[in-house]
């Protein structure tokens, strides 16, 4: 890869004072992350011989092999734009004054700016995405109807991504514009079975789910912090939020009564037993949220809530901390999906093959704070950090030690009924 000028200065205060514990890791961790082997649950699975059935892409037409061999045989096209970008809020770096507002601007993030100066081209990155379900809602008509949804690039999570490629509307790679995601991505990421080859997508980032909490607000309240699930239900209800990602907040509920959080294993009747649970929080003035928690926490809104791992760390503010529940913490990866019709497809593809760039994945994951898929960052991450070096605690957050990993579930490939109860109790509890 050419040069990429300067990389974003690591933001050493705020943002790295915030963690509360360790976060993400590689091997054992990365292939729970998706589903495919390690987490507990996923052990207790293989211990049942229970499976759930994981959507897979639809067999190659005919026509789409000779689509793509003509495609082969054609140079290479030119770059084309504005790429339209969607991605979750804090999930890139950073840097000036959109860093301490903790919001994408247009020329705020190095990686966009080093991707534009590179091929010449304009980017549309908007931080687009709240939760999986909301985002899925504005692009699906599209998809059925065999339009474009306006996108050239979108990250969502494992079950989403499986969804969208099951049903063909995510457009193949060309592997052969993506050299750098083909040789760096970590191998547990590799050969799902939602997508064997990794013919539809490459990963984006892995994190986990669990508490979050602002230490100074709950001292001043003389409320102790959290540890546990049990804890946080505890927290006054109209000072706490869950999240509209039903998964998450299920999967968390089910750990929380001691129940299995393996999609194998859980049932309706688990999954009244969650919604009940909540209920009686939600009648106290429980809220849902998606990333907005990070301005709730912000206005003191939120004391506590269910949080995904790298936002209290990148955008947080004084006093905020993760925390991996004792009951566990659910564990996931978003992903990187061309949709179907896409007006700017090899764009796209190279920018899927610019942040496998290491030296690009390591500046990402220098202000994100969550696990980075890309083989080589690592080294490079520590380097981007030499003069004020990350200790154990923070490398912690990155390398998680064995007992964290042996608590995490993956709670996102769930059998049509349960998905369907699920969606009906969180609505029920929603209002939506």
């Amino acid at each position: 890869m050419s040069d990429h000028g300067d990389t974003a200065k690591p933001i050493i205060t705020r943002r790295r004072f915030l963690q509360g514990t360790a976060v993400a890791g590689f091997g054992a961790f990365l292939a729970a992350c998706t589903g495919s082997s390690t987490s507990s649950s996923a052990a207790s699975n293989a211990s049942t011989g229970a499976s759930v059935p994981v959507p897979t892409p639809p067999p190659a037409s005919a026509s789409a092999a000779a689509s793509e061999a003509a495609v082969s045989a054609t140079p290479q096209p030119s770059p084309t734009g504005p790429l339209k970008f969607a991605n979750w809020p804090a999930y890139i770096d950073l840097t000036g004054s959109a860093a301490e507002a903790e919001e994408y601007k247009a020329g705020s993030s190095p990686t966009i700016e080093q991707f534009k100066k590179k091929y010449a081209i304009d980017v549309d990155y908007e931080e687009k995405i709240e939760d999986n379900k909301t985002f899925y809602a504005t692009i699906q008509p599209q998809l059925q109807g065999g339009a474009a949804t306006g996108w050239d690039l979108i990250v969502v999570t494992d079950w989403l991504a499986a969804k969208i490629i099951s049903k063909g509307w995510a457009e193949k790679l060309d592997q052969n514009n993506v050299p750098n995601a083909k040789t760096n991505v970590r191998d547990a990421l590799r050969n799902q079975t939602w997508d064997p080859g990794n013919d539809y997508h490459y990963p984006w980032q892995s994190g986990m789910t669990g508490i979050g909490y602002n230490k100074n607000v709950l001292k001043s309240a003389n409320i102790p912090e959290p540890k546990s699930l049990k804890d946080l239900w505890a927290i006054q209800g109209n000072r706490l939020s869950f999240l509209t990602e039903s998964r998450d907040t299920f999967g968390l509920g089910l750990l929380k009564l001691g129940k299995s959080a393996d999609p194998a294993q859980t049932t309706s009747d688990d999954l009244q037993a969650v919604h009940d649970d909540i209920k009686p929080v939600v009648d106290k003035g429980l809220i849902f949220a998606d990333n907005s928690y990070l301005k709730n926490f912000a206005s003191k809104k939120t004391w506590a809530a269910m949080v995904w791992s790298g936002d209290l760390a990148s955008s947080g503010t004084e006093g905020d901390t993760f925390v991996v529940p004792e009951e566990g913490a659910m564990i996931w990866t978003d992903n990187m999906l061309i949709p179907k019709g896409a007006t700017n497809k090899y764009t796209a593809e190279l920018m899927i093959n610019f942040v496998y760039d290491p030296k690009v994945a390591a500046q990402i994951e220098n202000y994100v704070y969550y696990v980075c898929p890309v083989n080589g960052a690592e080294a490079i991450l520590k380097d981007l950090n030499k003069k004020e070096p990350l200790d154990q605690y923070h490398l912690d957050l990155l390398f998680p030690p064995e007992d964290v990993i042996a608590k995490t579930h993956n709670f996102q490939f769930l059998p049509e009924d349960v998905e369907q109860t699920l969606d009906q109790l969180y609505l029920d509890l929603t209002g939506g």
